[in-house]
């Protein structure tokens, strides 16, 4: 059996949201893919070929992962660790999010999962949210009943709290489901429109700290600050702009400079997106940004008849032209 989740790129309200502010962002093509093979051992294997790792362990030793993830996130709530710290490996999330989704009784057959990706890790995509989409569409039809799609977004968030420390609904929503969503007030809506042509993804390498990092930076400066009813209406007139299909340009610039203020674009990135401006585009950081190091993760522009190639080549950047993808986290055939 086989299953797959989409990555996401934010196209405004990255950090913002934590505040109350809208976001939207758009699920793009490219997937995180799990398959599954029943097995007489009665244990489990997880593979990841693509970084030539391999564990096997019994049920009740997942189980007692679960317990003892559940028992790190209590110690980040309670001060005693990072945000960044309660995953001790990325794997064990994949392993979380199959728990979740177990019967009572342990299975009487063994399981070999093998995944695969094409997102960057910690690059704005939403790896973590797509890992555990995959995962739970899974498990959930190899266990138990299979969850619809409100259930599903709110078993991703739940999951991808041990990655950043809080479940957030931006990722959870787009990669389960699908195509451009507004996450507002708690609430998610699906947005009826697509992108035009023109838009690409660009990949300014990984950054040097986690998501949760860069949200505890931006809370200890900005918590209180009204530069978040700014963002708001930024999103807002960009959810305008897109649907009317207005140039875009100007909001995104704006956009970029707002993340710029609260310190989230490193000085290389700002650079990149200076030059960008210069040939007639546009571009921001899509995702948490850092607030360390040289790279920014995921930018997300807007570069109507501009040699895009060249201008990444220049900067050792790489990029793809943004494909929606309309259908969310699913099994496939």
């Amino acid at each position: 059996m086989k299953a797959c989740a989409p990555g996401k790129l934010i196209l405004s309200g990255e950090h913002s949201a934590v505040y109350g502010a809208p976001a939207i962002a758009l699920a793009v093509n490219r997937y995180i893919r799990c398959h599954s093979t029943f097995t007489s051992t009665n244990d489990l294997t997880l593979h990841l070929p693509e970084a030539g790792w391999q564990a096997q362990m019994s049920w009740s030793e997942l189980r007692f992962l679960n317990d003892n993830l559940n028992q790190r996130f209590a110690q980040f709530e309670q001060g005693e660790l990072g945000a960044g710290n309660i995953l001790e490996a990325p794997q064990q999330l994949a392993l979380y999010a199959l728990c979740q989704c177990l019967p009572d009784n342990d299975p009487d057959t063994g399981l070999t999962l093998e995944i695969r990706s094409e997102l960057p890790l910690g690059s704005g995509m939403g790896s973590s949210a797509a890992l555990s989409a995959a995962v739970t569409c899974l498990a959930q039809e190899l266990f138990s009943t299979s969850l619809d799609t409100a259930a599903l977004f709110q078993r991703v968030r739940y999951c991808e709290r041990l990655c950043h420390g809080r479940g957030g609904l931006i990722d959870a929503a787009t990669v389960s489901y699908g195509g451009m969503v507004k996450v507002a007030e708690g609430a998610v809506t699906q947005l009826p429109v697509q992108l035009a042509s023109g838009w690409y993804y660009i990949h300014t390498g990984v950054p040097a700290v986690g998501t949760g990092e860069c949200v505890d930076y931006v809370r200890g400066r900005f918590a209180d600050a009204p530069i978040w009813q700014r963002f708001a209406t930024l999103t807002e007139q960009l959810r305008e702009a897109i649907v009317a299909g207005d140039d875009p340009r100007p909001l995104i610039q704006q956009n970029h400079r707002l993340l710029c203020q609260i310190g989230v674009v490193p000085a290389p990135v700002q650079h990149f997106i200076s030059h960008l401006e210069r040939l007639g585009g546009a571009a921001k950081v899509s995702g948490a940004g850092a607030v360390a190091g040289d790279f920014g993760g995921a930018l997300i522009a807007y570069l109507p008849g501009i040699d895009v190639d060249a201008a990444c080549q220049s900067a050792g950047f790489r990029y793809m032209a943004i494909e929606e993808d309309r259908e969310g986290a699913r099994l496939e055939n």
